[in-house]
């Protein structure tokens, strides 16, 4: 039987909206062991060891744009394919991380608790942010950051951006290109959306954030190892930073008792940026389309690793296992 004719079994690590249309050639299985994809999002390891443990498996769709815990080449080697799905989470990441800068800009927070126990006379005490004609830095550009950009400036304000993939033609129309130090010096509020890596791990820490302007807000919807949580708590206390908005940590959820947590001029969020009823289908939908496009012998269009090699191939069967 042709491959392009026969049925194949993905497992997925979550509920599957009504909405997602599932592949004609696609059965859903609750044993992973016995899947030819897997669907995952950002929790758990898939590695050389992973797949080997998995006899069947071929590809390994990410329900994102970020793979940090898909060891990419480590796949490849043992014969599994992996791909993400980078449009997914644009409109819900980008449109949370304006309602994270929005709520620390006008310390949403602070006033709910203060109306609580003070009433209408709280408002004397609010100290909300303008954001028109402010700055807001960008670190990281892409398809998330750039629709963040068109938000700000609808907003009135002014964006620099920092990302080593962009020219200043590309950033032309978006914002301006600066070096991280002149973004770190000239942002009022700076948001994250780099990749996790060893570049940029702690990227916002004790001595960038010393170099940032005081009463700078950061917000974070990438990554949680971009930021160091102690130097931000002590930013936090001594006031250079005014406030925080966090959809990821690390690690991820933060122990109970973790500083962070509680405070009035911090708000996290438990990693739902691109959860919305929308962007789940979207994102669920679009991993199911790379995983189907590659198991039916196609390539998929954002296949992570071309040497994973021809999918028209069975290399799990052909004993290439790396």
């Amino acid at each position: 039987m042709s491959d392009r004719a026969r049925t194949w079994r993905i497992w997925v690590d979550r509920p599957i909206p009504a909405e997602v249309a599932i592949p004609a050639e696609v059965e859903i299985t609750e044993d992973v062991a016995a899947a030819d994809g897997v669907v995952v999002g950002a929790i758990g390891l898939w590695d050389g060891d992973a797949c080997r443990r998995l006899p069947r498996l071929k590809v390994v769709a990410r329900s994102g744009i970020g793979y940090d815990n898909v060891a990419v080449a480590a796949c490849a080697a043992a014969g599994v394919a992996a791909c993400n799905a980078p449009d997914g989470p644009t409109v819900s990441t980008a449109e949370h991380a304006l309602a994270l800068m929005l709520a620390v800009a006008k310390r949403l927070k602070p006033a709910e608790h203060g109306s609580q126990i003070h009433g209408n006379s709280y408002r004397f005490m609010h100290d909300a942010l303008e954001l028109d004609r402010r700055t807001l830095g960008l670190v990281g550009c892409g398809r998330i950051g750039s629709r963040v950009a068109r938000y700000a400036k609808a907003l009135g304000m002014k964006v620099l951006i920092h990302d080593p993939y962009l020219d200043a033609n590309t950033a032309a129309g978006v914002g301006e290109l600066v070096s991280l130090d002149d973004l770190w010096r000239s942002s009022d509020v700076i948001s994250l959306h780099a990749p996790a890596d060893e570049n940029t791990r702690h990227m916002v820490n004790a001595q960038s954030i010393a170099a940032m302007k005081p009463g700078v807000m950061i917000v974070n919807c990438a990554r949680g190892s971009l930021v160091d949580h102690d130097a931000l708590l002590a930013a936090l206390d001594s006031g250079q930073v005014s406030g925080a908005g966090l959809d990821v940590t690390e690690p991820e959820p933060l122990p109970q008792e973790h500083p962070l947590l509680g405070r009035d001029d911090v708000i996290i969020t438990p990693h739902v940026a691109s959860t919305t009823t929308v962007g789940t289908v979207r994102l669920i939908s679009q991993a199911f389309e790379q995983a189907t496009a590659w198991l039916r012998g196609d390539t998929p269009e954002h296949l992570l690793d071309p040497t994973a090699g021809d999918p028209a191939v069975d290399r799990r069967s052909s004993g290439s296992k790396g």
